[in-house]
Order: C-alpha cells, then structure tokens, then sequence
C-alpha cells in the first residue's frame, strides 16, 4: 500500500508541470500546421522552406537572404507567398567583359551572354564572334549551362567577294577564309576556283574572287540530282537534265533566274483537291428573367442546339504536303438554335439569429472575405478614406468595383465580423467572389476564409438589383 500513496503523491505533484508542457506541445504543432511550404530555387539549388511570412521580403528576412540591385529575384519584393510558390534568386556575379582588347568587369545575375553584353552597353553586330570561358560560343542569346567569368569578343571584318553576278559583302570573325564564306552563306563546291586560298588568314582576305563552276543540284519527285547546266538560266538546267514541269508545277529559282550561286534548283509539284467540310456552328446562350425562380438560381429551359455549315474548299498540295486550304463557298445548312437559361427573379426575405439578434436578409451570397486597414492596404504607405469618403474602420466593406457601382452602401452583414455596408472598391480575385473586411490599424484581425454575406432589407428597388452577379 506504500508504493499506491507514493504514486499518487507523484502524480499530485508533476501533474500540473506535464499539463503545461503539453499544451506548449499543442501549440507548438499548431504553429508548425499553419506553416506553408515555398520552393527556394537559390543560384539554381533547390530547398523547400516552410514558412509562417507572409510576402516575399518576409521570407528572404525569415532565411537571412538579402538582394542586391543586381541579382535576378524572380517576384517582387512585396507579393505575398502562396502555398507552392517557386521563389527563384541568382545572385550577381563578376564577368569580365573582353572588347577590341580592352576589359572590364560587369556584375550581373545574367546566364545569356547577349544579355551581359547588353548590361555593359557593348552592341553585338553581325558576323563578331563570342568566346565564354575560353571557348567560342554558337548562339550566344541562349541560355549557357554553365556560370560565366570570361567573356570575349572578335569583331567581324568586312569581306568584298566579287562574284560573276556582282559584288557581296559579308562580316567575319572567322580565322580562315573558307570558314568566313561558309558562315556568310557562300559554299565552296567542286569545281570552284577561290581567290585567295579557302585556308588564308583574315589579314589577307579583306578582297576575294568566286569563280562558281556550273554543276547544279536538282531537287524533284524526292530525289536530288547533279546535272551541268551547259545554259545561264534555270530552264537551261531543268532542259539539260531531262526533267520537266507539268500543269502547275514551279521551279525555285524561278525558271528565268540565272542559275544559283549557292543552293539546289528545285521543282515543286503541285496538284489540287476539292472537299466538302462540315463544321458546327456554336450555339449562343441568352439568359430570361423567370418569377417562380429564387433569386440566384439558373435553370435551363431550353438546352439549345449547334447548327452545322458546309465549305466548298480547295487544297493544294505541294511535294506530297499540303501547304493550304482556302474557303470557296460556305453555306448555312442548319441554324443553331440559342440555349435559354432562366434566372431566379423571386426575392424571399428570410431570418437569421446572430449574437447581436434576429435579422432579416433578401440574399446570400458565399464570398471570399480578406481583411484591411488604413496601413494594410497592399501597397506602400497608409490610406484612411474609402471611395465613398467614409474613413477605414469596422463596418466599412470593401467589393470588386462593379458590384460597388451597384451596391454602393447596401446594408449587409458577415458572421464572425458583424453588420456593415459597401463602402469601398477592391481589388478582388479573378476565380472568386471576394469582399474585403475593413478594420482601424489597432483592432486589426486576419481574415482569409469563405463565409457568406448577408444583404440585410430593406430589399431595394428592383430595377436596381443586379439579379445575375457579375
């Protein structure tokens, strides 16, 4: 029997200290609960952080990150966080920028070399040649897959080629000749005579001589073949070569072109088709007041139908593909027929016991409720007057702008909140019916739930009550 008093003594005396650290416990769960989770994408790492902030700024102060004018921060500073939210921040890094031998240091979050250049005021022009990292780059406005340090430019030279058909001017970094035509759009084919050599320097090639020899490409019927033109034109190769065009058929060049410097002659093939389409014709949704409906219900009275429309249409095909359609004839075949929806225009005025008593109400209306004040606006700075000129307190209820216009200082009433009247324009959400819940700065409370809201009688005038909500 001494070991059942000791136990009971026991648990007279630590009782009340294991009832208190389980109620910090308690709580301690319910803070972690209401935590929402954020992806962090930090200089391209990922971690999930779950956080209790509520704006952007808040988080990188809660994670002890700070932005510079520089860095990449994928949301403004002051957006509040969501649930799954994907905060993004590259941090500046120095590059030094190389340009006609002189360098300077660019700081920048920036992975897309154009972009740097761009930071440093450095134009690109076409024809220079960009290295990163020690390593020439083709396409310098995507993305580099790695952190940039070095970055360098070779400036294009200018290149007169006088060809048989006149003169053309290209720009090159390239470090030889051939390679400086190739880039420029002039391929080197047999029989071709170049001055200087393809394997010159860039020194020695400001002026260059093309020589083109005659051997041509023919591309027709999904083969390609090489036929010397004996002819200056491109019927000449099409006649030499044996092939010929028939009904619509064209050729690329077109046949009275000189023969091409560069690229293959092509013939296209060309036939066309006649079809006959049918397609619906949607049907248009017309809404009609009806009296033994409540107010804001729908019903369909009349489920409506989609007429149909024939086309008389031309295909053409080019090479096997079919490259357009156009329209000839349509014609309506059958109308459509409108969906009618009715709407609930009978009001029934109903009671609802509240702490404060019994009221009477015409309509009900689920919303999103958010909270304000003169401080908490949303924006920098205060504001104490609504845009009906009543200052911020309680009771003062803010709406989207187009039910405000409608219902500028209707009486309603939100449980948990208490009776109030439309006072102010809102902002509002683009998936929701939403109110805003106005407070003074020192009796603020955190609204951010579904409720309902009231619309206390008197009913108004009916040619005043928007009977479908926008």
């Amino acid at each position: 029997m001494a070991w059942l008093r000791l136990s009971s003594h026991l648990l007279r005396r630590y009782s009340r200290p294991l009832a208190i650290l389980l109620a910090f416990a308690g709580l301690g769960l319910v803070y972690a609960a209401t935590a929402k989770p954020v992806r962090l994408i930090l200089d391209g790492e990922t971690r999930w952080v779950w956080t209790h902030a509520r704006t952007v700024a808040g988080l990188l102060h809660e994670t002890n990150l700070s932005v510079h004018p520089s860095d990449y921060l994928s949301h403004p500073l002051d957006q509040p966080l969501e649930r799954g939210m994907a905060l993004r921040l590259d941090p500046a890094r120095p590059v030094r920028v190389w340009d006609d031998g002189r360098a300077r240091t660019v700081h920048t979050a920036s992975q897309i070399p154009v972009n740097i250049l761009a930071e440093a005021d450095i134009p690109l022009y076409p024809g220079d040649r960009v290295w990163v990292n020690g390593e020439p780059l083709e396409e310098p406005e995507k993305v580099y897959g790695r952190p940039i340090h070095d970055l360098r430019i070779d400036r294009g030279i200018e290149i007169i080629v006088r060809l048989k058909e006149g003169i053309r001017v290209i720009r090159s970094a390239a470090p030889t000749l051939g390679q400086a035509l190739w880039e420029g759009g002039l391929r080197l084919r047999e029989g071709d005579r170049l001055s200087p050599a393809p394997e010159s320097l860039p020194g020695e090639m400001r002026r260059v001589e093309l020589h083109r020899g005659r051997l041509v490409q023919i591309q027709a019927d999904g083969k390609t073949i090489a036929s010397w033109a004996a002819g200056p034109t491109v019927a000449d190769a099409i006649a030499d070569s044996g092939l010929s065009l028939q009904g619509q058929d064209y050729v690329l060049p077109d046949e009275s072109e000189p023969l091409p410097d560069d690229g293959p002659i092509r013939i296209v093939r060309v036939e066309e088709r006649w079809l006959v389409e049918l397609e619906p014709i949607p049907f248009e949704t017309v809404y009609a007041p009806a009296e033994d409906l409540e107010l804001d219900s729908l019903e369909v009275r009349d489920a409506g139908s989609y007429g149909v429309r024939a086309k008389r249409v031309r295909v053409r095909i080019e090479d096997g593909e079919e490259v357009s359609r156009e329209t000839e004839e349509a014609i309506e075949v059958v109308e459509p027929e409108p969906r009618v929806m009715a709407y609930g225009t009978k009001i029934v005025v109903r009671t609802l016991s509240t702490p404060r008593g019994t009221i009477e109400y015409w309509r009900a209306v689920p919303v999103y409720a958010t909270s304000y004040s003169p401080c908490r606006l949303g924006v920098e700075g205060c504001g104490n007057y609504t845009a009906s000129g009543r200052t911020v307190e309680r009771g003062v209820i803010g709406v989207i702008r187009s039910w405000y216009n409608m219902m500028k200082g209707w009486p309603v009433y939100v449980p948990g909140y208490g009776p109030g009247s439309i006072e102010d324009i809102g902002a509002g959400f683009a998936d929701r019916d939403w109110i805003d819940l106005g407070f003074t700065d020192d009796d603020w409370e955190p609204w951010h739930d579904w409720t309902i809201l009231y619309f206390l009688t008197p009913v108004p005038p009916l040619d005043q009550i928007p009977w479908i909500l926008p």
